[in-house]
């Protein structure tokens, strides 16, 4: 996982992080798992892995389910799960990334979050050299112009977006919109780009951060002005699409799948 690698390793007890290897081994997984399965995702033998099971089950971290014999997750992880969630400060955690991004990049990013009038900005972190914009903290983004304000089209519920789509769409005449493009787009790459559509001259990229439902919890975007070289921007759209990735993660959320 991605965050444990970038830990610096301590002396500890090894049954111990076995044990949570088969724990992180059946998380994976996704469903309910046999003996097997979980060994070889494990990367241990049957009869290793059989004795962790065994250990987990009898602490009600883990179950088995008496006809089927596959295992799964009990009580004990859940109040872990659940403790830990209580704990954690979504936008401390996205803001930690962000600022990362802005470190790696000199980029400016930004947070933003539905509100009751739409993609809405909550963090400003600013880049190097500062983008002059008249967007600040607060400032509503539209749906079908601005790279964030298609995030959310695309990824948030239906029901949230028809209203303000449809007015947007109606004052909004000067260009044709066309919606199932665009969130075609974005679910291939996880990422929306626009160049001035919004402001003239400034240019944005923006990707999803889920939650643990899969659902889109909140948008990380940069916003650039000026020229750069050819591939400077696929390069950036990578490191955003990483730091959406890692913040989705540290939040224990789940990245979604689409065929």
């Amino acid at each position: 996982m991605r965050e444990r690698s970038n830990i610096k390793k301590r002396k500890g007890i090894q049954s111990v992080e076995i044990g949570l290897k088969v724990l992180d081994a059946l998380v994976s997984i996704g469903r309910p798992s046999s003996l097997s399965e979980i060994a070889k995702a494990s990367d241990l033998s049957l009869s290793q892995t059989h004795r962790y099971l065994a250990s987990f089950v009898n602490m009600c971290y883990l179950r088995q389910d008496p006809e089927s014999s596959l295992y799964d997750l009990h009580i004990g992880t859940l109040r872990i799960g659940l403790a830990s969630l209580a704990r954690l400060d979504v936008l401390e955690e996205a803001g930690r990334i962000a600022q990362a991004f802005v470190a790696a990049t000199n980029r400016t990013a930004l947070l933003s979050i539905w509100s009751e009038l739409g993609p809405t900005i909550i963090r400003w972190f600013p880049g190097n050299p500062p983008v002059y914009t008249t967007l600040a903290i607060g400032s509503r983004l539209s749906l079908t112009h601005s790279a964030t304000g298609r995030v959310f089209l695309t990824f948030q519920h239906e029901s949230y977006v028809a209203k303000l789509l449809q007015e947007e769409l109606q004052v909004r005449t000067e260009h044709s919109i066309n919606i199932a493009s665009i969130g075609k787009q974005v679910r291939r790459h996880f990422v929306a780009d626009v160049d001035g559509t919004v402001i003239p001259g400034l240019r944005a990229l923006a990707a999803p951060v889920f939650d643990l439902q899969g659902q889109l919890a909140l948008v990380i975007s940069t916003v650039a002005s000026g020229s750069f070289a050819a591939n400077e921007d696929q390069i950036v759209q990578q490191q955003l699409l990483g730091a959406a990735q890692e913040i989705t993660h540290r939040i224990g959320g789940r990245w979604p799948k689409f065929k």
